[in-house]
């Protein structure tokens, strides 16, 4: 199983388990404005549209964590990208 696979297949797991907690999928959907299909296929870790996994991982609040993950790389790249700046020997002009 390649990761992208075992990363959509964990996700629909945790989505599962939390729906299963206090609704089933034909009222997740309606809460989220997707289908029951569509619930479905991303519990069973099936591709979707992003739109569509991110509305539900918004509603299960979990889309937080991944934006932390993500703003966290952001910023280690930012910072390197300015440390190689301040590093950069200065470059002259060859017009003479």
């Amino acid at each position: 199983m390649q990761k992208h696979e075992y990363f959509l297949k964990s996700i629909g797991k945790l989505i599962q388990q939390k729906r299963a907690e206090s609704m089933d999928q034909t009222q997740l959907g309606q809460r989220v404005g997707l289908s029951r299909n569509t619930i479905s296929a991303i519990e069973n870790g099936k591709a979707t549209n992003a739109g569509a996994l991110f509305k539900v991982l918004d509603y299960f609040d979990l889309l937080a964590m991944l934006q932390d993950q993500i703003d966290e790389q952001l910023t280690a790249i930012e910072l390197l990208r300015e440390r190689k700046a301040r590093n950069l020997p200065e470059m002259l002009d060859n017009d003479f």
